[in-house]
């Protein structure tokens, strides 16, 4: 084995469960490993390039895989809904129940809610989370006070549709 190679197996052995665990909190079992191994053939054709603590690096690579992964089941999601609706448009679908927290997070912009993701899912600190999302760490701090901020907004904001919603129930018995 070259030294080259020590040095990869090396990386993947010290960071394939952090970046197992990062991608697992954004994408169905399913799809995982096959971004997981993405995120390492990328690392394994410019390990070379690596300097530093590659952690950060790896998981924006797996950021980006996991965006264009995304990107694509919508893609394949619109068009299954396209053409199951041209063949069957009586056939309502029931949408699944999500807590309050998950509603308010689907209303945040992508990078507001990675942000949020990178701080409190992935217990990562400014700098790195910074070095993920590919900005300053000044310019991270910003990005989530503000995130902070409209997923507070969006919280109450469920919290007082839900309100209404009972009284109205209420006043109607």
């Amino acid at each position: 084995m070259s030294t080259s190679e020590a040095e990869f197996e090396r990386l993947f052995r010290q960071h394939h469960d952090a970046v197992h665990r990062y991608v697992a909190r954004r994408l169905a079992a399913d799809a995982v490993q096959d971004i997981v191994s993405e995120t390492f053939l990328t690392a394994w054709r410019r390990h070379g390039e690596l300097k530093g603590d590659p952690l950060p690096w790896l998981l924006g690579v797996a950021r980006r895989a996991t965006a264009n992964h995304v990107r694509g089941d919508a893609r394949r999601g619109a068009l299954h809904t396209r053409l199951s609706t041209e063949h069957d448009a009586n056939s309502p679908r029931d949408p699944e129940p999500e807590s309050q927290l998950t509603l308010a997070l689907s209303t945040l912009p992508e990078r507001d809610r990675e942000a949020l993701m990178l701080i409190a899912w992935d217990g990562l600190d400014h700098r790195v989370a910074a070095s993920v999302m590919g900005c300053s760490t000044t310019a991270f701090a910003v990005r989530i006070h503000r995130a902070r901020r409209k997923l507070q907004r969006a919280l109450n904001t469920e919290r007082d549709e839900t309100t209404n919603v009972i009284h109205e129930a209420r006043s109607m018995s």
